[in-house]
């Protein structure tokens, strides 16, 4: 008898359960186009007006802290101008640091840039005289040229000038 009355509350439960997941997609199947543009329509008023408004009441609150820190800031080291000394020189000091640093490794670069560079002038050098080739430089020695008095960006010569056809009544010919 324990059992059963066990079992018809577990019963009850999980038809409670499932009538409110039924009254839930029934919702859904009736109303879901509406929640959808409701939820469009609200996404577009906290975007536009409430995030605008949220964002000023909370800009007091961030500009009043910032000036309270500052004036923490400032009353520490108006009382101990020691300690602000020793704070600007380590910032100095790891300036310092930062720019040896960057110094070490641009010269490091340098110097395998130099390195490579001499790398490949050698391996074409080297492949120049495997190919028995000797290095010609273009524009050495004697070059003779075509037309002496040829200049590609003067323009076309006299005699290379195109001139379209006379346009006639008749196509293809005369008329006569």
């Amino acid at each position: 008898m324990v059992v059963d009355t066990i079992l018809d509350t577990l019963r009850a439960g999980l038809q409670e359960i499932i009538n409110y997941i039924n009254f839930c997609i029934l919702f859904i199947q009736n109303y879901g186009w509406h929640m959808l543009f409701g939820g469009i329509i609200l996404y577009y008023v906290y975007k536009q007006f409430i995030k605008g408004m949220l964002k000023s009441a909370f800009l007091g609150y961030d500009s009043y802290k910032k000036k309270k820190d500052e004036a923490q800031y400032a009353a520490k080291y108006h009382k101990d101008p020691d300690l602000f000394a020793a704070r600007l020189s380590a910032q100095q000091e790891r300036a310092q640091k930062l720019q040896e640093k960057y110094d070490e490794e641009a010269k490091i670069h340098q110097a395998k840039l130099k390195e490579k560079e001499a790398k490949k002038q050698q391996e074409v050098l080297r492949l120049l005289e495997q190919s028995g080739q000797a290095g010609h430089k273009l524009g050495e020695g004697s070059s003779k040229s075509f037309r002496p008095d040829y200049h590609p960006l003067m323009g076309p010569g006299t005699s290379s000038n195109y001139r379209p056809p006379k346009r006639t009544k008749c196509g293809g010919g005369g008329c006569g």
